[in-house]
């Protein structure tokens, strides 16, 4: 699913130039090689289709295996 906004304010480094935030969130996968390489995509797919530079983009990326739930002690 992607969700653009465009008439959303967003501030990066206390001027608002063109700027993006965007957040993945996976089921696994994401080890740090795919993050470097999602971060190179998308920060291109920013700069030369929505002239966003790439030093102002921000890529929150969130694995869910990664910090899978403990399991739920009985008392």
């Amino acid at each position: 699913m992607v969700i653009l906004k465009g008439s959303v304010p967003i501030s990066f480094n206390g001027n608002k130039e063109g700027a993006a935030y965007a957040e993945i969130v996976s089921m696994g996968g994401i080890n740090t090689e795919v993050k470097r390489k999602l971060i190179a995509t998308l920060g291109s797919i920013m700069q030369d289709k929505l002239s966003i530079p790439k030093a102002r983009f921000f890529l929150k990326v969130f694995d869910t295996t990664a910090t899978a739930a403990r399991p739920i002690s009985k008392m």
